[in-house]
């Protein structure tokens, strides 16, 4: 009956999601940890509130599971230093 409350807070994690990928191809590490850490936030709500079909939880549960793997080791320390910045 209430499909359209599904589908907006589909759109919501979505948008979370967009914006982690957008931050983690840009090497924006604080920003992509933190993204990550509101998707998770969100869905845990989200999920707690019966607002996800079992759908939405596997998907957005495994999303969250690969963002935490590839981002154990994302640190400003792995970061690579640029061969032209040290001439300056």
């Amino acid at each position: 009956m209430f499909d359209f409350l599904k589908k907006e807070t589909h759109s919501e994690l979505e948008k979370i999601v967009t914006r982690l990928k957008l931050n983690a191809s840009n090497n924006y590490r604080d920003a992509t940890k933190e993204d990550l850490a509101e998707l998770s936030e969100r869905y845990e709500a989200l999920k707690e509130a019966g607002k996800l079909n079992e759908k939405q939880i596997t998907y957005y549960r495994s999303r969250i599971i690969e963002y935490t793997d590839k981002l154990k080791n994302f640190s400003h320390k792995t970061q690579k230093v640029n061969k032209y910045s040290e001439k300056l």
